[in-house]
């Protein structure tokens, strides 16, 4: 009887067993198949997200290379109204000869434009007393 008990046992056991186990595996499949679920829904949410926070970055480096570009037009403008404005005043001088309009300078710093910039009117001003103290001694 001990044999056919832990056979009859087992059996009945092994049986109950694999009934419970099958709920228990298709309860545990269902949980897994959940979180899954949760996760590639919150995957999709943050890659969403990502998404919107990129596009907003890539919005504002754009319109900071546009801010850039109309920043370094006008500092080109003020530049070649400057130099234009230097050859008109050495233009009486008939032994200096002025040369090609300067190029813009590729290594320069562009957080340091206005210095350059502030760094011109002097330099202007100073050649325009020098023009005028040489046009004083021709004359």
């Amino acid at each position: 009887m001990t044999d056919a008990q832990g056979a009859g046992g087992a059996g009945t056991a092994g049986g109950a067993g694999s009934v419970g186990g099958s709920t228990s595996a298709a309860a545990r499949y269902k949980e897994i198949i959940g979180l899954a679920r949760t996760a590639a829904e919150e995957l999709r949410a943050w890659e969403q997200a990502r998404e919107r926070q990129l596009y907003a970055e890539i919005q504002a480096a754009e319109e900071s290379v546009t801010a850039a570009a109309e920043a370094e037009e006008a500092m080109a403008d003020r530049a070649r109204r400057w130099w234009s404005m230097a050859r008109d005043n050495v233009a009486r001088l008939s032994w200096l000869d002025v040369g090609t309009d300067p190029e813009p300078v590729p290594t320069a710093r562009g957080e340091q434009a206005a210095r350059y910039a502030d760094d011109i009117r002097p330099a202007y001003h100073e050649l325009t007393q020098s023009v005028l103290k040489l046009s004083w001694r021709a004359r």
